[in-house]
């Protein structure tokens, strides 16, 4: 996974970029600027520098993460930036394949959240003795979706439930054992390990490490460096493969835990005492002269290449002279998996560069790769050894470069491996329709070297070339696949040639370039029946009238091509079987599965659906025209609308008909007034259906919006008629009387309804927020006290059979025009849809509850970018946006309810149609907690 550190630590981290820690001062008053707010952490700092031990190093600490605007958090990491870089550069090749991972001293887990991105496959754990760093690590880590096991203590403490895979020791060992006077390398062996106290507190891997586990330390930007004394500690405790990496200040250690760790006796001893390490101290005359001859005899048996006699004679040999001539030996020898750890410890440049190849020998190229770039203008051996460890490690860029850059023949079984893995990856690119890519990376194989393109990259770029219409690039690439006897490239040939990029552009090209390349074609079918060629064949035998030979042609092609391609073969063979004169049902087979690779219009499907209705098949009619329906209608031009409708009614009747025309009218936004009547006007014999409800409301709405409100008013009127008792139709012809202002023609239809709700439904509550939509209307109407002394009558018997309270004792007509509505204390909310009536009639009573309102109703919206304007540059100081679902679909609906989610207004959309007043009241009595929750939190 690709990380970009610098973006990833300005976002969560507020890095911007390196402080020198020498710079810590004059940048902490900077940032802060009033010396009160600075003093104390300078402070700290200068306690942390200067007094070694725990407290100076936790209260630094704690201080850098108080909360606040001026968080130090990042001038920490600002000043371990370089460091930052190296680490996850590094650290992740490094870490074993899976398992379980320990980061000590991860402080609020820069570097531990970064290492998860890069290495997802692994469990991670933090060890931090500073709970404010934990709190902050775990905030983090939240805000980026990862989840770290995270563990409070001193790594000298810490007792894990089971060791890990892999401890990281990054610029962490020397925190605490800071002093005044520390040179930047201490060259003395024996200072280095007293003054960070290792001897006493590496040990303590034994419990962290598993046998086999991977301990990688990095002295980070503290002084006092010696990675050679470190790398001969590690191998003094029982560490195995020690191995450093880096250059400069920036270097690694890196080792495995062997069974069982010692306590580096010698080595530790000597430090104590004062004295150079065993290997450091000087030899007695004697002692080093013995030793000397010994070294010497087995350097000349090297070059005699008595290898075995040399290895003989180093048996008891210690030290680094020692250690590379067995690894020179050892590896003459073939025997790579001992002589790395030999050659490891030798620690000379050309010890180094062997391990190098011993490295690569091993599998284990990854850890070579820095070592083997700088090694690779010594000769082809390097160069061979790198293009090898760059395979090892995925980099396969890199390893076709490497091998490139050999002087000589590399092995031309290592290079196809390459290659083929080369080639692997880039089918993966091309099926993900990177094209680009492809015809970039082909290009760069090619041009590092011709004999890099093998029959599957050309194969690639051609595709990739062909894709993109670089009909040049896919000619060459085409023309050397034919070369090779490939049928690919005939076809690539012919399509370069044609300036076609796949089947689907085949039927576009007319006769006479077909012609030009036939010979291509012809090859092409000849040789593999290559599925391309045999459609373009197909479609030019067709142009000449050799339709048998086209028909064959395009059936074999049918069945062997893949993808959308099949239907542009079905379409060509459909066409040659009908002017061959075959019957039908088989020309509108191969139709039907044309149109399923690769869809017709909606016209087209029209015209299939006729000829097999023509010809009496109905199965095949009825497939096209749901096929229509599945469509949608927005294609289908207007004058073939009726047609559809017509040859389903006469086929199915007017119920199937009914159902077509409303299951693609329902796919189809903005339908035309004239569609939406048909649909009713089917819909009628089965009026009581969900469906033809449904078409009725559709078609209602659709004339109030384009100003017909009569013509609803009329229709609903002859329905209600018909349909005495039908609440939602009383429903919507009482919306529609006061949409027109005729108040009093809307009270007796709401009496009516209240009637049916009460007398014939038996739905109390219905009947009492019926009575109080009527209320609103007309509140001094003296039948509605009849109407409400009867329900309370009804009520109250109800309650003494069922033993429930009564809900309408005591109520008066003022009570029941309350009930429900909730109180505000000056909430500011905005409402779209409605008629302007309705408006009129309810906004004052919103008002007196205390709820502060902008009403946008359907009839006063009519400039639709003057009014979104209007309602946008409101939303900022609304507690909630109120949509009547009738309105839903309007111009501004959508982009008011977008910008509103977007400023995290909370939006509403009533339930079904708002019914009058009732249904408002309603809907805002639900709404009321959010409106009420945005105001307290704005």
């Amino acid at each position: 996974m690709n990380l970009d550190l610098k973006r990833y630590l300005r976002e969560h981290y507020q890095v911007k970029g390196p402080v020198a820690p020498g710079r810590f001062e004059s940048e902490l008053a900077r940032r802060l600027g009033s010396p009160r707010k600075w003093r104390p952490l300078l402070a700290a700092w200068r306690d942390y520098l200067g007094k070694p031990g725990r407290e100076p190093l936790r209260r630094f600490y704690e201080l850098s993460l108080r909360p606040g605007r001026e968080r130090l958090e990042s001038l920490i990491y600002a000043m371990h930036y370089p460091f930052l870089q190296y680490y996850a550069a590094e650290v992740p090749a490094l870490l074993p394949p899976g398992g379980r991972v320990l980061e000590v001293g991860a402080y609020s887990g820069a570097l531990l959240h970064a290492l998860m991105q890069l290495r997802p496959d692994l469990e991670w754990h933090a060890l931090e003795p500073v709970e404010a760093a934990v709190e902050r690590g775990r905030e983090v880590g939240k805000e980026l979706g990862l989840e770290p096991v995270w563990h409070t203590g001193w790594f000298e403490e810490f007792e894990p439930a089971e060791p890990y895979d892999a401890v990281l020791l990054l610029s962490v060992m020397p925190e605490g054992y800071l002093r005044e006077g520390l040179p930047a390398e201490l060259e003395d062996a024996g200072e280095f390990y007293r003054s960070f106290e290792l001897c006493q507190r590496l040990p303590r891997l034994e419990a962290l490490l598993k046998p086999g586990g991977k301990v990688v330390y990095g002295h980070g930007p503290f002084l006092g460096k010696n990675p050679e004394a470190l790398a001969r500690l590690l191998l003094e405790m029982g560490f195995t493969a020690v191995t450093q990496s880096g250059a400069g200040d920036y270097v690694l250690v890196h080792a495995l835990r062997g069974e069982r760790l010692t306590a580096a006796t010698e080595i530790c001893a000597a430090a104590e005492a004062g004295g150079a390490p065993p290997e450091e101290a000087e030899e007695t005359g004697g002692e080093a002269g013995e030793k000397e001859d010994l070294l010497a005899l087995a350097e000349a048996a090297l070059e005699r290449q008595e290898y075995a006699a040399a290895l003989a004679l180093l048996e008891d040999a210690r030290g680094p002279a020692a250690a590379e001539l067995r690894g020179r030996a050892y590896a003459a020898l073939g025997r790579w998996r001992e002589a790395e750890p030999e050659l490891a410890q030798a620690g000379s440049e050309e010890a180094e560069a062997l391990r190098a190849l011993a490295l690569v020998e091993l599998e284990r190229g990854e850890e070579a790769l820095p070592l083997l770039r700088r090694l690779a203008g010594r000769g082809d051996v390097y160069r061979l050894a790198l293009a090898r460890a760059c395979s090892q490690a995925g980099l396969l860029d890199e390893a076709l470069r490497a091998y490139a850059s050999v002087e000589g023949e590399p092995p031309e079984d290592e290079v196809r491996r390459v290659v083929d893995r080369y080639g692997e990856r880039l089918f993966r690119e091309l099926r993900e329709g990177r094209l680009a890519e492809v015809s970039r990376r082909v290009e760069y194989a090619e041009d590092l070297s011709p004999r890099f393109l093998s029959r599957e990259l050309l194969y690639l770029g051609l595709h990739a070339a062909l894709g993109q219409g670089l009909w040049g690039r896919a000619e060459r690439y085409a023309r050397r696949l034919y070369e090779q006897g490939e049928a690919s490239g005939a076809v690539g040939m012919a399509l370069a040639q044609l300036r076609v990029r796949g089947a689907e552009e085949v039927e576009r090209v007319d006769r006479a370039a077909l012609e030009e390349v036939e010979p291509f074609l012809t090859d092409a079918v000849a040789r593999s029946g290559e599925p391309l060629a045999l459609l373009a064949l197909g479609r030019l035998r067709a142009e000449q009238g050799r339709l048998e030979e086209a028909r064959r042609l395009l059936e074999d092609a049918a069945r062997t091509i893949k993808g959308a391609a099949v239907g542009v073969a079905y379409r060509l063979l459909a066409e040659v079987l009908e002017r061959q004169g075959a019957p039908l049902a088989t020309v509108l087979g191969a139709h039907k599965r044309a149109h399923a690779f690769y869809p017709y219009s909606a016209e087209r499907l029209l015209g299939m659906a006729q000829m097999a209705a023509a010809a009496g098949e109905k199965v095949l009619a009825r497939e096209f025209w749901n096929a229509i329906g599945e469509a949608g209608l927005a294609e289908l031009p207007q004058e073939k609308f009726g047609e559809l409708v017509r040859l389903v009614e006469d086929l199915e009747g007017p119920w199937e008909a009914f159902r077509v025309l409303w299951a693609a009218l329902e796919k189809t936004p903005d339908a035309p007034l004239e569609q939406l009547e048909c649909a009713y006007r089917l819909s009628r014999p089965f009026a009581a259906s969900e469906e033809a409800e449904s078409a009725r409301v559709a078609y209602v709405s659709a004339l109030n919006q384009r100003g017909r409100a009569e013509d609803a008013l009329k229709l609903l009127e002859e329905e209600v008629s018909r349909r005495h008792h039908a609440l939602e139709l009383l429903f919507d012809l009482a919306e529609q009387y006061e949409r027109l202002a005729r108040f009093g023609d809307a009270a007796k239809i709401w009496k009516r309804a209240l009637e049916v709700a009460y007398y014939q439904e038996k739905d109390l509550e219905l009947a009492r927020e019926l009575l109080r939509n009527l209320l609103f209307l007309n509140p001094h109407d003296p039948d509605l006290e009849i109407y409400l002394e009867e329900m309370k009558a009804t009520s109250a018997k109800l309650s003494e059979l069922e033993g429930a309270p009564d809900a309408l004792a005591g109520q008066t007509t003022e009570n029941v025009m309350a009930a429900g509505l909730p109180r505000f204390n000056g909430e500011y909310l905005i409402i779209l849809g409605g008629h302007t009536q309705l408006r009129s009639r309810l906004k004052p009573r919103l008002e007196e509850m205390g709820l502060k309102v902008d009403w946008f109703d359907s009839d006063s919206t009519t400039a639709a970018r003057e009014s979104l304007r209007r309602i946008q540059s409101r939303l900022g100081r609304a507690h909630g946006i109120m949509i009547v679902s009738s309105y839903v679909g309007h111009d501004l609906s959508e982009p008011v309810r977008a910008e509103a989610q977007a400023q995290e207004v909370p939006v509403y959309i009533t339930p079904g149609r708002a019914r009058g007043v009732t249904g408002l009241v309603r809907a805002l009595a639900e709404f009321a907690p959010e409106i009420i929750k945005k105001a307290l939190n704005d």
